[in-house]
């Protein structure tokens, strides 16, 4: 799987995960698009508020299904943007907070798995 470059600071590739975003007592379920050590690109059915911190959860998915063996990744992201998409729903961009080497570790595991 190639990544998608066009002038960022870190290599994206197109990605399927679910994913989880938490902020105040809201919790919205939707589909990472593409991911990065920087953040994510993703599709959710209501949209999110633009400059929140939030909790991320990202989670393999095999044949469609979460895969129950791999433990979720828990991050914190910010919502760079949110607009709604030609095909209903909503597209974000979420940038990553300080990550930690474990979770850029774990970020590039995710990679590995998804791009091999």
């Amino acid at each position: 799987m190639e990544p998608n470059r066009n002038r960022r600071a870190h290599a994206r590739y197109r990605v399927s995960l679910s994913v989880e975003v938490f902020f105040g007592q809201e919790v919205v379920y939707g589909a990472a698009k593409n991911l990065s050590v920087g953040g994510l690109g993703l599709g959710t059915p209501t949209p999110l508020p633009e400059q929140a911190v939030v909790g991320v959860s990202l989670f393999l998915v095999e044949d469609g299904i979460e895969d129950e063996r791999t433990e979720a990744l828990n991050l914190r992201a910010q919502v760079v943007w949110c607009t709604p998409s030609d095909s209903g729903g909503y597209l974000a961009g979420l940038r990553f907070n300080t990550l930690d080497s474990a979770q850029r570790q774990a970020i590039d595991l995710f990679l590995r798995r998804l791009t091999s």
